[in-house]
């Protein structure tokens, strides 16, 4: 049996992605890894499969496939937000004469699924693939097969240095700042921050919550554990909040279903949107109005 970059990486004693960015000639390793990786992966006679040659006499159309790789919970309570991301790329992919693919409803260790027979196709005609959602992780098996066929990968809602894939995400502290600082602004300061225990799943909560507690550091108030809301049921976690925490005027819910869930736990209690409080979430959904039409 051949060898694989799994053999190289345990032989040299370091992890796949940094054999796969040793032998694509990227950087981000020293010089001694880079060495190490080399010899042991020519100790073993491993090298990266050669890349498909681009037929010249073919591509009028390119074809791109992708996959909505999902959670624990497969429809969540943002999954328009993907819907949203498939949309402008479908209208860019029709304008640009490239076939799409889309998948949905992928899961880890869904081995029997069409994208898992489509990466086991070393013949594959895949020139490219977009992995979105929030099951997606560094470690994923269906993106290291990627790496490993060298099919050209981008990764939304992610910032992967440390891996040889495009990423395209946010600037998750500059919008907490911005968001802060605009109900600093509006002369709130006891702040609370509200999630559900679903949002852990996101690799972005926890940048959001240490962006939540370095900024109302800045704004000279210390860090109240009491106003960081976690909850299964966001409308009841906020009406309990506010029922011990009457002080509180303000939310900053890490996204806008979360605002929503929160500006109903608010009205519950009795008071009022925005003349006497103010909840602000991050993410921007279709349907707020519906939900509070003016």
């Amino acid at each position: 049996m051949p060898p694989t970059m799994e053999d190289v990486a345990r032989q040299a004693g370091v992890s796949k992605s940094t054999v796969s960015l040793v032998l694509s000639d990227k950087p981000g390793v020293s010089s001694e890894i880079k060495e190490t990786v080399l010899q042991a992966a020519e100790e073993l006679g491993y090298s990266l499969p050669e890349r498909r040659p681009l037929r010249k006499s073919l591509p009028k159309h390119r074809n791109f496939t992708i996959i909505h790789y999902v959670g624990h919970e497969p429809y969540d309570d943002i999954y328009g937000l993907f819907l949203d991301y498939l949309q402008g790329i479908q209208t860019f992919a029709q304008e640009a004469n490239i076939n799409i693919t889309a998948i949905g409803g992928y899961r880890k260790g869904d081995l029997h699924r069409l994208e898992t027979r489509i990466l086991r196709d070393q013949k594959t005609s895949m020139d490219g693939l977009i992995l979105m959602g929030k099951g997606i992780r560094q470690d994923s098996q269906l993106l290291h097969r990627a790496l490993e066929l060298q099919i050209p990968l981008v990764v939304l809602g992610r910032n992967w240095p440390g891996l040889p894939v495009s990423t395209v995400s946010q600037d998750h502290h500059q919008q907490v700042k911005t968001a802060l600082d605009y109900l600093a602004q509006l002369g709130h300061r006891q702040i609370a921050y509200v999630a559900k225990e679903g949002d852990q799943e996101y690799e972005w909560y926890d940048i959001r919550l240490r962006c939540y507690r370095e900024k109302m550091k800045e704004l000279g108030q210390e860090v109240d554990e009491e106003l960081i809301v976690l909850g299964k049921d966001t409308i009841e976690a906020v009406s309990e909040l506010l029922t011990r925490k009457p002080g509180v005027t303000a939310i900053f819910a890490i996204h806008d279903q979360r605002a929503i869930e929160a500006m109903q736990g608010v009205m519950a209690t009795g008071l009022e949107i925005p003349r006497i409080f103010q909840s602000l979430g991050w993410i921007t959904l279709n349907s707020p109005r519906r939900i509070f039409p003016s």
